[in-house]
């Protein structure tokens, strides 16, 4: 076994026991969604929109120099790395079809859009070490080796952290699939000394594998994210439901029911609702709602600042579509009885109350659940 088939398996190894701690993992997922969640800005969301196209064009760039460099010097290696390419590309869509796991942009109920593995990070990883692998023998200079992996590391960073901040994936899917891209391009080579009945029997389970998940849901496995919720809320608001109209204020109008259920629009930029808690209480609030969008249905800038019984949470830039955003209250903010939570609503969107179902925001619902 060569040192790069070693580093392979290990690599590999590593991206099971991701996978097989994830368990313990979410907390980090969600501290890293919460820290976004507040830091990021309308400038910072539409900047974030471009690193998908200056990664792939500092990776062509790479792989045009490897190239330059004396990879077209030998046709049938570059021919045997595009395989290798393609078929990290199968291996992918393979595992994104078995495995189910809530993105970050997505709301608890069906899966849509499987989080695992990032396919963007995982072909960004693949593509950085099969240039490197390119490179490593065409350039004896160690520091330009050295300039090769920097290079490459720094845009496999780059899109990671594309990934987190478009609300994609989790931090272990970056992770996980950063390291599932290296081990196959540095172990796949190990295929090739494999009988040809032995690599063609793999590819048809792979087929097969590949039409039961896409067909037989029940047979896909499912990952832990942090939008799971397996226990009770202790109080919620279910916003468009006759029930939630005793527990909100003014300034809301009923639309009507989207895809994710029935929901209530925030027509005025101060509006609030009451969750009413039975005994003192500490936890996690969870709120579903998504802002308005211009005539051509494009995204504006809208931002939100939410308080609850005076505790005020840092603003949080409302990013397009069905989100969930995640508030925890410190200890003695909530209490039995009646707990105001104030939504402050700030959108480049002028209201029309009249017209229904338009507003500056719209909710689905509120809901507080034990911290862990």
């Amino acid at each position: 076994m060569s040192r790069s088939e070693m580093c392979a398996v290990g690599t590999l190894l590593a991206v099971l026991a991701v996978i097989s701690s994830l368990r313990w993992v979410l907390p980090f997922d969600e501290g890293v969604f919460r820290w976004i969640q507040f830091h990021r800005s309308c400038s910072w969301i539409a900047a974030s929109r471009g690193i998908d196209v200056l990664v792939r064009a500092g990776l062509a760039v790479l792989v045009g120099f490897a190239l330059m460099c004396g990879g077209r010097r030998d046709p049938t290696r570059l021919a045997r790395l595009g395989l290798v390419f393609v078929g990290g590309l199968a291996i992918v869509e393979l595992l994104k079809t078995a495995v189910e796991r809530l993105r970050p942009n997505s709301l608890p109920g069906p899966v849509s859009g499987n989080s695992f593995p990032s396919g963007h990070t995982t072909g960004a990883a693949m593509t950085a070490a099969l240039a490197a692998l390119l490179l490593r023998e065409a350039i004896r200079r160690p520091e330009m080796r050295w300039a090769v992996y920097v290079t490459a590391a720094g845009l496999v960073l780059l899109q990671g952290v594309g990934r987190l901040l478009s609300g994609s994936h989790w931090l272990s899917d970056v992770v996980a699939s950063v390291l599932l891209g290296f081990a196959w391009a540095l172990g796949a080579r190990a295929l090739q000394r494999l009988p040809r009945h032995v690599t063609g029997t793999m590819l048809a389970l792979g087929v097969v594998a590949f039409v039961v998940f896409d067909d037989l849901p029940a047979t896909r496995f499912e990952l832990p994210s942090a939008l799971d919720e397996s226990r009770p809320a202790l109080v919620a608001v279910e916003f468009g439901t006759p029930q939630a109209r005793s527990f909100v204020g003014d300034g809301w109008q009923d639309g009507p029911a989207e895809p994710v259920g029935p929901v209530s629009w925030a027509t005025s930029a101060d509006v609030s609702a009451t969750l009413r808690l039975i005994s003192d209480g500490e936890g996690i609030l969870k709120i579903a709602l998504r802002p308005a969008t211009d005539a051509e249905n494009r995204r504006v800038c809208s931002r939100m600042v939410v308080t609850v019984n005076g505790w005020r949470a840092p603003e949080i830039c409302l990013v397009r579509g069905w989100r969930e955003y995640h508030l925890e209250p410190p200890a003695g903010t909530l209490h039995a009885g009646d707990n105001r939570v104030r939504f402050q609503i700030a959108a480049e969107v002028p209201t029309s109350p009249e017209e229904p179902g338009v507003g500056l925001a719209a909710f689905r619902y509120i809901r507080l659940y034990p911290r862990a």
